[in-house]
Formats: C-alpha cells, structure tokens, sequence
C-alpha cells in the first residue's frame, strides 16, 4: 500500500467537478431503474424536456462558428491568463470547427492545434461511464447487481443494508462518507512510479454510511471503483480495455490512460491561473478512471459524434440506443426543474443553459481544465480545453449559448409567502456532504426564508421565495430545491449555485449542554458544533466549557470541522504511535496544518495556547480577507505574529480578547485555549456567521 506523501513543490489536488468558489474552488434525486427512495415525493423515470424553439440555427455554418470562436478566444485567452486552448465544435455527424488558440507551451512558442495532447481530468468519468455500459451491452455486467460481485474480493463496507451498485456510482449516488479524500493525487513524488488501482481503492476505502441511491454527492472514488469493475469482469488492466474497446475502435489515437512516450511529447504544458509553469507530475493511482485519461480536440469530435448519432460509430455500434440514452437523459434530479446527472454527465451550468436540453460534463486537473456540453436533441456537441486553471470554460459556454440559443422571453416565477408554521419543517441548519465545513443555515422572515452561509469568510445572506412547496428561488434568481422525507419533514437542500456537487441533510439539533448557560457568549458555537458532531461532552449532557484543549483535542476538532478523513498511514512522529488521535493529527500532517515539531515529537497532551492555534487555523487555505493592519499588544512568539495578526485583521476575535484604548489588541496570545474558546474560533472561522 502506498504511504502518502507531501510534495513542497505541487501541492495541490485534484479537482472534483468544475471549480467552485471556496469549496473546492461545492434532496433527492431518483435513477431510472433504482427502487424508490425513503423519501416522499415524485419519482423521476422520465424527462420533461423544453421545446426546442424554432429561431435559433445553432452553430451550423463553419465560417460564422469560427469567427466567433476566434472573436470569443481573441478576448478570453488574456483575460484569463489562458496560455492555449483548443475548441471543437461538432453538427449533425460532423466536425464544423476544430481550432486551436495560443500555445501549447508559452516558453518554446508551440501553438495549440487539434493534435495537442490535454490531461482532460474527471471528462475521464464519461468516457469510464461508456465502458461500464458497453460491458452491460453485452451481458457481462448488471448495472442493478451488487458491485461486490464484480471487484475480485474487495468488500466496501456497508453499514446501511442496502446493497451498492453501478448504477448507483455512475450517477453519484453512492452514499460514501468520504467520497473523495484531499490529498495529493497529483504529485512530481508520483513520476516514474507504478501505483495499482487495487492499491488505490484499499488505501483510500470508504464506508458506505447513507443508504445508496438516495443523496447527490460527486464521487471520484465511486469512477474508480468502476474502472476496477471493468478490468475484473474483462481481465484487461483498465487502460488495455479502454484502448481496445473505446479509443482504437473509434479512432481516438491520441487517447490514452497513460502517458506514452509518443503522447508526451505532444501535451501541452500546464500553468497556473498566474502563468507560472506546473512542474511535471504523475497520478495515483496510475491508472486513473476517475480523471487520468488524455486526449486531443480531433479525438473528442469522434467520441461527441458517437454519442450523438446514437452510438454509431461508421458501421461499429459502439453503444446501445439504451447506453446512450442513460448517458444523455437525466436520471438524478434535486426536483423536476433541476436535472442533475445522467450516467456520467451532469447539467452543473442549468442556469445558464438558457432552457435547451444539455447534458455537460467538467474536467480538472493541475494546470489543464476542459468541458464538453451535448445538446442530444440538437445533435450538438461542444469541447473546450485550456492549460490553465481558471473558469475561462464556464464564460465560455455563457457565451456560447447566449448566441446560438439565446434565452426567450420568459413569464416571470409566480412565488407565494409561507406562514411560520409552514416554514418550521425547513429552518435550521444544513451540511453539505462533499464539503462539510459549508453549512448553510435557514431561518424564517415575513413570509420568506431566509438562507445564510459563511461564504468566502462573508456573510452571504439571502432569501428565499417559494415556488412551490419543494422549490425556492433565492435575491439572484437562483433555484434552491427542498427533499421530503416520507413523514413530511426535510431531508435535504440543494443550492447548486453554491455547492453544485452535493446536497446538504438538515442537520438533527442535539439537546443542550447543562452547564453552558444561554447567557454565554461561547454558548451559540458550542451548541452549533455539538449539532453539528465536531464537540462532544465530557459524560453525559456536561461540556466542560472552562476547561483547557491539549493540542490533540484541538487538532481532532479541527478536522471533524473541515470534513478531512483521518489518514492511514504512518506518522513521522516519535510520540503518537498510540495515541488516541494518532490518525488526525497525521491527517493533519499532511494537510500542511502543522510546521516542523522540534525533536520528531508532537507532545499530543500538552495543552495548546491561543497563540498555537492561531497559527494552526491561519494554515487552512481559506480566502483569508485583507483587514487593517493591526497591532498587538502583550506577548505573543515573532513566530506567531503573523497568525493572530491575521485572525485579528479578520475580526475574528472572542470575548477575552482585549482591545486596549490605543488601538492596540491583546488576543491573550500565551493563555491557555479553552474549550469554549475552541469552539468559539472553529465556528467563527468555518461556519455561519
């Protein structure tokens, strides 16, 4: 099994879906075939789609597509730092454009062309989705059968009772608690190593803790887990059968799970969103289902144009009509106005899809970004792929579609007030699954709710109108959707334009502590984390606020809060073998939380100081926000200066924290931390204000 590293020079992760502010930068849905979910409300088996309107031609004529291709990507690549580009743009059975934009590599001048090799990133999950249903095609996989039947002794846990299958994994719906694990998959550590994707699976393997088929949660384990599927049922290595089957049999000669030689030398170079260069580096596992694959523009007009001719390659019946219909027709949705994934696409722009029917699917991976968007209907099919970093690809497709399908002339939503007994099911507060430490709380107003997370460390406050009675439209015009259980009350939210690649369950509220008394000012984050499983008691329902926080309790906190999975490898300290908090404090390790412990020790019972907290919180990579300049007063270490500095600058301050009539500020630096006070700072820092 591989230990895990840290690399100084590339630390960074892989992307799960397209990038989205803070969270990574995010009830109900029903698949088509899957038994009715524990929750009330309509069962989705089929798609209600809009009628295409007749005005708009789409981009049909090869000169006026290029002109705005070149017009759009004249602006865009300088106004994303975009070094290259290539757009790919396919009709009806046909390549209408094909068209490269800058370079390749900016240092030696390359430019883009439709043979440049790109890291293509999770687009890798839709190309795995149609192996698994070619595999189904021909009888050698059950899209409704236990996945355990299909991975060669692997046993995922499983504490739900209900079985997981590949249905449920190729729509995201797998019920892990840890459906994607923050580390460094990406990595110059991983150049010239060979990791297995058995490997992969048993380091990184999840519980399966929600039953499967109920909740959203964007999953690369889950893809990876099919990958693995394939290879078993086919005794090919996952690359070997992508070749034979997928890539050869539809001429995609440039596309690979592995980079060869020859491919090599032809990728474009990849940069980040500043223009400093990534320096090389390899995956793990290896052989990457969930997001590895490489590819070029000519390569992905040929895989668009079989999907869209219905799984026609030429002569070759690559796929089904079936397969292709799971593909491009929904079977995921939050509720009938917000579709959400197929099997591997996904609809994560809907808003801005301008009411036409289009199944879409993101890639990220460091320094290379992509997205392809079919209009099935339509026979349309876009592709777009850069090396860098930004959202040049989200402006892109906004733009592309206010021109070809601009949006028509729409009555305005029709909202109702609730009364406060109508809006009590939905108030309170919600967690989102992916990304835990974005929590959303609901309240009510005169007549509305009211919707309030700490976003990008603000207050992003707005309310919410109804709809109907499982359908919200928040200031923006954005849709929120509301799941039932089958009792009526709430299970889980949807907010895609916030966190687009989960939902978040109402969370249960827990009794409060006997001796934190309502008058504490500590007293509303310790009761939010409690409810929220970050803090428990000390026995039964006492909480000890006043007591002090060793540095393996704080660190234990802090992780829960953050939504990290303990690690399992082994820990570089001398003192932690045995402890109970041996797997998050390594956690923390390599999450680049702590510095260099003097002497390979970490002193896991000592107890923290303000001041050593400070520097641990101001290392979680938040948007950290530019405040006055600030001076301290009493003592604090030259080392943590800079760090309560910035919690101060940042207003985030608690009630013993004393601002003298100078100006100055005294955050108690050398105290020691409380419970109350740890409490205090993790919800000021993460949560809702």
């Amino acid at each position: 099994m591989r230990k895990k590293r840290v690399s100084k020079v590339l630390a960074v992760t892989l992307s799960t879906s397209l990038a989205v502010t803070y969270l990574i930068a995010l009830v109900g849905g029903y698949s088509v075939s899957a038994e009715p979910l524990p929750l009330k409300g309509q069962t989705i088996t089929a798609i209600q789609t809009a009628a295409v309107p007749a005005a708009p031609s789409g981009p049909v004529d090869p000169k006026e597509v290029e002109a705005f291709a070149d017009n759009y990507f004249g602006k865009s690549l300088k106004k994303f730092n975009v070094p290259g580009a290539m757009f790919v743009v396919v009709q009806d059975g046909q390549v209408v454009l094909s068209k490269g934009y800058g370079y390749a590599n900016k240092e030696s001048k390359t430019p883009v062309d439709s043979n440049t090799v790109f890291r293509i990133g999770s687009i890798s999950k839709t190309l795995t989705a149609a192996a698994v249903l070619q595999l189904a095609d021909q009888g050698k996989i059950k899209l409704d059968q236990d996945i355990q039947s299909y991975l060669g002794g692997i046993t995922i846990p499983n504490s739900t009772g209900k079985l997981l299958t590949l249905e449920n994994m190729l729509t995201h719906m797998t019920g892990f608690d840890f459906p994607y694990e923050k580390d460094d998959d990406a990595s110059p550590d991983l150049l010239n190593q060979e990791n297995s994707l058995r490997d992969f699976l048993m380091d990184r393997m999840p519980t399966i803790v929600r039953t499967p088929g109920e909740a959203y949660q964007y999953d690369d384990y889950a893809f990876a887990l099919a990958g693995y599927a394939v290879e078993q049922v086919t005794g090919l290595p996952f690359h070997e059968y992508m070749d034979k089957n997928i890539f050869q049999p539809l001429g995609m000669n440039s596309s690979h799970d592995l980079v060869t030689p020859e491919l090599k030398a032809r990728m474009a170079a990849a940069y980040d969103p500043e223009g400093t260069p990534y320096p090389e580096y390899g995956l793990y596992p290896t052989d990457m289902p969930q997001g590895g694959m490489l590819s070029t523009g000519s390569d992905m007009a040929k895989f668009m144009i079989m999907l869209l001719q219905k799984g026609k390659a030429g002569d070759r019946q690559m796929l089904s009509e079936q397969s292709v219909q799971r593909m491009s027709k929904f079977s995921v949705f939050a509720h009938p106005a917000i579709p959400i994934t197929s099997y591997g696409f996904e609809n994560i722009f809907n808003e801005l899809s301008n009411g036409q029917y289009v199944v879409s699917k993101g890639g990220n991976i460091p320094g290379h970004a992509s997205f392809t968007w079919l209009l099935p209907e339509r026979k349309t099919g876009m592709f777009v792929i850069y090396n860098n970093d930004s959202e040049l690809r989200s402006d892109l497709y906004a733009a592309f579609m206010d021109h070809y399908y601009p949006k028509s002339t729409e009555m305005p939503e029709s909202v109702s007030p609730l009364t406060e007994q109508q809006a009590a099911r939905y108030v309170g507060l919600y967690k989102d699954l992916h990304t835990p430490s974005f929590v959303t709380r609901i309240t009510y107003n005169n007549g509305q709710l009211v919707a309030e997370d700490r976003y990008k460390l603000g207050n992003g406050k707005t309310t919410l109108k109804k709809i109907d009675p499982l359908l919200f439209m928040d200031d923006h015009g954005k849709k929120i959707a509301f799941l039932e259980q089958k009792d009526g009350g709430i299970a889980y939210m949807y907010r895609p334009s916030k966190s687009p690649i989960a939902y978040s369950p109402k969370i249960q509220e827990k009794a409060l502590f006997s001796d934190v008394s309502k008058e504490s000012p500590y007293q509303p984050s310790i009761e939010k984390l409690h409810s929220l499983d970050i803090i428990n008691g000390r026995d039964g329902r006492s909480f000890d606020p006043k007591a002090s926080v060793t540095r393996a309790e704080f660190i234990t906190m802090l992780l829960h809060a953050v939504g990290y999975p303990p690690s399992k490898s082994k820990s570089g300290y001398t003192d932690i073998e045995h402890h109970f908090a041996f797997k998050e404090i390594q956690a923390a390790v390599e999450q680049h939380w702590l510095g260099e412990e003097t002497g390979g020790r970490f002193e896991p019972d000592r107890t923290i100081t303000r001041e050593e907290m400070a520097v641990i919180l101001t290392r979680i990579p938040l948007p950290w926000p530019l405040g006055d300049e600030v001076r301290l007063a009493g003592k604090t270490d030259e080392s943590a200066i800079k760090a309560v500095s910035k919690l101060v600058a940042a207003g985030v301050t608690d009630p013993v924290t004393i601002t003298n009539s100078d100006g100055s500020v005294d955050f108690r630096s050398k105290e020691p931390l409380l419970r109350q006070e740890a409490s205090y700072f993790i919800d000021k820092i993460l949560f809702v204000p």
